[in-house]
């Protein structure tokens, strides 16, 4: 996989599975979650995906407060998902100066 990370923008649950199956993946912010806890995000993240085919894996990233959805057959790599990661605890940082909501970062596999 090529390419590079995008600035943060905002992918609604129902959106997810859509995102996946172009060979992305979405990096959430827990603080982004809201009043839902995690593991009822979840399971509503994966039964959004189950009802359009997708098969996805959560992995949690607990030092630094974030959850990673993939889609099983098109997860990404080391080096992608710690460039998303790095760019998700950058504009954290410039959240906390300017209010700045969002709810992913994400890449296209052919993206470059």
């Amino acid at each position: 996989m090529a390419g590079r990370v995008t600035e943060p923008y905002l992918v609604g649950l129902e959106a997810i599975a859509g995102e996946l199956l172009r060979g992305k993946w979405c990096v959430y912010l827990h603080e982004w979650l809201g009043d839902d806890d995690l593991p009822g995000w979840q399971a509503r993240v994966a039964a959004h995906a189950e009802l359009a085919g997708v098969e996805v894996c959560f992995i949690e990233i607990p030092r630094k407060d974030m959850t990673l959805v993939a889609n099983v057959r098109a997860l990404p790599s080391f080096e992608q998902v710690t460039e998303s990661v790095a760019a998700l605890e950058h504009y954290r940082g410039l959240a906390a100066g300017r209010g700045w909501q969002g709810a992913a970062v994400r890449r296209s596999a052919g993206a470059g």
